[in-house]
């Protein structure tokens, strides 16, 4: 289900709220590169005032919500024919398809699905073996509320013939069952049987207190994090899901699209098929629900890594080389000034937090035989990057893409600490750095 990576269309009439008799005709267009774009046409001169919220109903009949600034009086004009209009276009921070919303409204139910969050609890080749359970996988108290881990899933009616649904090369046994089934329907005439078609994991959020829009996506956006992290590529929301009671007590489903504006290339690695059998860390290794609870006590603290994962685009330069490996020296020496080892703080986190591959792969890059003298060779490339004036000793020996392969070998290591605060186990920080670590 990967609604937010499908670009989308719909045309409508907007209005401000509780001002339909000023409505006017528009289209919205949603891709995960641009986000939510509205064009728009207003006749006459009653040009409608500078809104946070704009309402509109789709031509599917659908009540939206657009949610951003919009400025109208900022549009161009038209005259032909006696008839001025103001054509324009607008962005959005979200769109929201179901409701009529305050900009401020608040929610406490949402659920969501990530790309890959599939992959990371069971192999998707393998979803026909997953049991539906209404009971959540994971239970775990946040900061903000509740999240549960659960499943979604897609049924069609099971007919009462069950050999229509089901092959056995031994006809008595077939015939066997569908006389069993048919028994036990008619010993359960209230039950009412259904085919399990499709199933799917999904992040389910019971907000305390109560909270915006805006808050809430930051809460995704968190949960987006920590999987990044945790399958070193970069995750994002495949679905949104918003829920607030109706009139009639029934809860209204809302469909939420934010402006994600991402990066093609970004786009295509986060949505590339992961294998469940080759990720270091899933659902398996690691203990989930007590690393849920510590990431959500201090997210901030992660973002220079995270965000380095989460803007991946698999592409490099001389001058991203140089930006990151001054940033990530520069978390080496956060990490020795938090363990009291200021005089070692590029060796200590390679000692405590790089695995063997990792470090050798260093060493070699440098073409260093002890771990001592790699480490002063990344504070000496650090300062030569950072401080004007210095001798290009390294910069006139390494290549590009040696300086890439130290790059991420000093990011895997800040990697290794980050998921050991977190409380992944070693063994798995160590087969994650063997699979990612670069190969010499």
């Amino acid at each position: 289900m990967s609604e937010l990576f499908t670009e989308k269309r719909w045309t409508g009439e907007f209005f401000l709220p509780d001002s339909y008799e000023k409505r006017f005709c528009g289209e919205i267009h949603y891709s995960p590169e641009e986000g939510v774009i509205l064009s728009y046409v207003i006749t006459g001169h009653d040009v409608p005032a500078e809104t946070e919220v704009l309402h509109g109903v789709l031509s599917s009949g659908d009540k939206c919500t657009l949610i951003g600034r919009f400025s109208p009086h900022h549009a161009g004009i038209a005259l032909r024919n006696g008839l001025t209009t103001r054509p324009g276009k607008a962005g959005f921070l979200w769109l929201a398809v179901g409701d009529f919303l305050t900009h401020d409204e608040q929610f406490s139910d949402i659920d969501f699905s990530l790309t890959n969050l599939q992959e990371f609890f069971y192999p998707s080749g393998f979803k026909d073996f997953v049991k539906y359970s209404e009971k959540p996988i994971y239970s775990v108290n946040t900061p903000f509320g509740r999240m549960e881990v659960g499943n979604t899933a897609t049924f069609g009616s099971l007919h009462s013939d069950i050999a229509s649904h089901i092959y056995s090369r031994n006809p008595a046994a077939l015939e066997e069952l569908s006389l069993a089934f048919k028994e036990i329907e008619n010993k359960h005439p209230d039950s009412y049987f259904l085919l399990k078609k499709d199933i799917a994991y999904r992040i389910f959020l019971k907000l305390a207190p109560e909270t915006t829009i805006r808050d809430a996506y930051e809460h995704i956006t968190s949960f987006s994090n920590l999987f990044a992290l945790l399958i070193y590529s970069p995750v994002y929301p495949e679905s949104i899901r918003l829920s607030k009671p109706g009139p009639d007590k029934h809860p209204i489903a809302i469909e939420l699209y934010p402006s994600m504006v991402l990066d093609p290339r970004t786009i295509k690695l986060s949505t590339r098929d992961h294998f469940h059998w080759n990720m270091p860390i899933t659902q398996s290794t690691v203990p989930l629900d007590s690393i849920v609870s510590t990431w959500f006590h201090a997210p901030q603290n992660h973002s220079p890594i995270v965000s380095s994962i989460q803007h991946e685009t698999g592409f490099r330069n001389a001058h991203t080389a140089h930006g990151e490996i001054v940033l990530y020296a520069t978390q080496f020496e956060s990490i020795s000034h938090v363990a009291g080892q200021k005089d070692k703080k590029y060796e200590y986190p390679l000692i405590n937090y790089g695995n063997k591959k990792l470090r050798d792969g260093l060493m070699k890059t440098f073409g260093k035989t002890s771990l001592e003298e790699t480490a002063v060779a990344v504070g000496d490339l650090r300062n030569e990057i950072a401080h004007v004036g210095r001798p290009k000793n390294w910069l006139a020996t390494l290549s590009l893409g040696q300086l890439v392969r130290i790059s991420q070998y000093l990011q895997l290591t800040i990697i290794g600490y980050l998921l050991a605060n977190i409380g992944v186990p070693a063994r798995a920080i160590a087969t994650y750095q063997d699979k990612y670590s670069p190969d010499i």
